[in-house]
C-alpha cells in the first residue's frame, strides 16, 4: 500500500522527509481515519432510513442515506489502495458541508430540538470534524472545523449546541495530532542523531583498525628486517638484504594502495587456512637460524580475512621462535572445530615471562593478540624461563 505523504499532512518542500516514527503515525491515521469514515457511514446510513419516514423530505433522506453509504465504502477503497490525497479529503468534507446545509429537510423535527449529537448528520459532522484534524496540517484542518460548524449552523438555524461542540471537538482533536507529530518528530531526530552517531562511531573504528592493521604490517615486514640488520644477522651487501627490502616496498606500496584484502563492500570470501598455514611455515627467515617446523594441519576452510589472520600471527609466532627461542624446531597443530578452528605453535626452547615485555614491543600484543582480536578471535602465549613457549589462537573467540 503506498501512501503519499506528499498529498495530504504535507509539512512542506522545504522539510525534511518523514523518518520511520513519523510513517508509523502516518499509518496509524490512516487506519483511524478509514475505521472512522467507514462506521460513521454506515450508521448514520442505517439511522437515515430508519427514520426517513418523519422526516421533511424522505426521498431526500433515501439518497443521501444511499450517498452516505456509497461514499464511506469509496473513500476506505481510495485510501487503502493511494493513500491519502487532497481530492479525497475535499470530497468528504463536501459532503459532510452538503448534509450540514440540508440538515433541516433531512432529520425529523423533534430530532432538530433534542440535543447535538442525536441526528445521524450530527453523526456524519462529528467524524468529518475528526478526519480533517488527522488529514490535514494546521490551521487548514480547524478551517474545515469551523467550515462545518458554519454550514451545521445554516442548515438549522437557531441556537443550538452542536455547532459549538463541534469546534470544541475540532480544537481538542487538533491538539492531540499536534501533540502526536511533534512527538514523532522528537523520536525521529532521536533516531537520527543515534544513526549518525553510530556511523561516525564506526568510521572511527575502522580508521583505527586499518591503522592498527598497517602497523602490524610494518612490524611483520620492514621493522624486522630493520631489527636482523641493526642486530648484525644480515651483511648490508648480501643479496638477502635486497630481496627482503623488495618485498618490504611491495608491502609498503599495498598499504598505500590499500589493497591486500577481499574486495570491499562484497560479500565475504572464503580461503584454504591449511595451505596458508603451510605457506607460512615455508617462509623465508632470512639472517635467523634455520627452522624445522613439524606441521599437522588438516584441509580447512575459513573466512578469507581470518585466515589472513591466523597465518600471520602464525608466522609472526615462527618468527619469535626463530629469533629468541634458542631452539631450531618448532611444532604447528591444526584443529577444526564446530565453531571454527584452533591453531597451537609450540617449541622447546629458552622461553620467557609474558609478564615482562615491555609495553613498547608489538610483536606478541598487536601482530598475534591485537591481529586475532580484530577478526573476533583470541590469543593466549604460556611460557616460562627454560619451559618453552606455547601459543594458542582460536576462532572464533571462546
Amino acid at each position: 500500500m503506498a501512501h503519499r505523504t506528499s498529498a495530504v499532512a504535507d509539512p512542506g518542500p522545504d522539510a525534511p522527509p518523514p523518518g520511520p516514527a513519523q510513517r508509523a503515525m502516518l499509518r496509524q491515521s490512516i487506519r483511524f481515519t478509514v475505521v472512522l469514515r467507514l462506521t460513521s457511514c454506515a450508521m448514520g446510513g442505517a439511522v437515515a432510513l430508519t427514520g426517513r419516514a418523519t422526516a421533511a423530505r424522505p426521498g431526500w433522506v433515501t439518497v443521501c442515506a444511499v450517498a452516505l453509504i456509497a461514499w464511506g465504502v469509496l473513500f476506505v477503497l481510495f485510501m487503502l489502495a493511494r493513500g491519502p490525497s487532497r481530492w479525497l479529503l475535499a470530497g468528504d468534507v463536501a459532503l459532510v458541508v452538503a448534509l450540514c446545509l440540508a440538515h433541516r429537510e433531512l432529520v425529523p423535527g423533534q430530532v432538530l430540538q433534542a440535543s447535538a449529537g442525536t441526528g445521524w448528520v450530527d453523526i456524519a459532522a462529528g467524524s468529518g470534524v475528526f478526519i480533517a484534524q488527522f488529514a490535514l496540517r494546521q490551521p487548514s484542518g480547524m478551517a474545515v472545523a469551523l467550515l462545518i460548524a458554519a454550514a451545521y449552523t445554516a442548515g438549522a438555524p437557531g441556537l443550538r449546541e452542536a455547532p459549538v461542540l463541534l469546534v470544541v471537538q475540532g480544537a481538542l482533536a487538533a491538539t492531540l495530532v499536534g501533540l502526536l507529530r511533534r512527538e514523532a518528530r522528537a523520536v525521529d531526530r532521536e533516531l537520527a542523531g543515534r544513526a549518525e552517531a553510530a556511523a561516525a562511531a564506526a568510521a572511527r573504528s575502522a580508521a583505527r583498525a586499518d591503522e592498527r592493521d598497517q602497523q602490524r604490517r610494518l612490524h611483520d615486514t620492514v621493522l624486522a628486517t630493520l631489527t636482523i640488520v641493526g642486530a648484525g644477522g644480515i651483511e648490508a651487501t648480501s643479496p638477502v638484504l635486497a630481496g627482503r627490502a623488495a618485498a618490504d616496498l611491495a608491502v609498503i606500496d599495498g598499504l598505500r594502495t590499500g589493497g591486500g584484502g577481499p574486495p570491499p563492500g562484497g560479500p565475504p570470501r572464503n580461503a584454504r587456512l591449511d595451505l596458508a598455514l603451510r605457506a607460512a611455515v615455508a617462509a623465508p627467515r632470512p639472517g635467523l637460524p634455520a627452522l624445522r617446523v613439524t606441521a599437522d594441519v588438516a584441509p580447512c576452510e575459513l573466512r578469507h580475512d581470518v585466515v589472513e589472520a591466523i597465518a600471520g600471527s602464525a608466522e609472526e609466532a615462527l618468527l619469535n621462535v626463530a629469533r629468541h627461542a634458542g631452539t631450531g624446531t618448532a611444532r604447528l597443530g591444526l584443529v577444526r572445530t564446530t565453531r571454527g578452528a584452533v591453531l597451537t605453535i609450540a617449541d622447546e626452547g629458552a622461553g620467557f615471562d609474558p609478564a615482562a615485555v615491555p609495553p613498547q614491543r608489538r610483536g606478541l600484543r598487536e601482530s598475534i593478540h591485537g591481529r586475532m582480536s580484530a577478526v573476533g578471535g583470541g590469543a593466549r602465549v604460556e611460557s616460562r624461563p627454560g619451559t618453552g613457549t606455547r601459543v594458542r589462537l582460536w576462532w572464533p573467540d571462546e
